[in-house]
């Protein structure tokens, strides 16, 4: 075997075994981070993940009714009747 063909082997073998080993290996390693982590994570859709955290966090808020509902209640519950009357 003269040189060329084993610089072509070896060559070959990069190209089809190891270059798309090291390609799947970095995109797997990209997409475990966290997307804050990541550079360049001011895109458009990050800032619509934003507004809809911040949106959820809005409506999961007890809103000033249930409020004051819990702290003065209007109608008796059953408990404090006293008993099967």
């Amino acid at each position: 075997m003269n040189f060329q063909l084993i610089f072509w082997s070896i060559l070959a073998i990069g190209m089809l075994v190891v270059l798309p080993v090291v390609l799947v290996w970095t995109l797997v390693d990209h997409l475990r981070g966290k997307g804050s982590e990541r550079k360049g994570s001011g895109s458009i859709t990050s800032g619509i993940a934003g507004a809809m955290l911040e949106l959820d966090r809005i409506m999961a808020r007890p809103s000033i009714e249930h409020t004051v509902e819990t702290e003065h209640p209007t109608l008796k519950r059953e408990d404090d009747a006293g008993g099967d009357k």
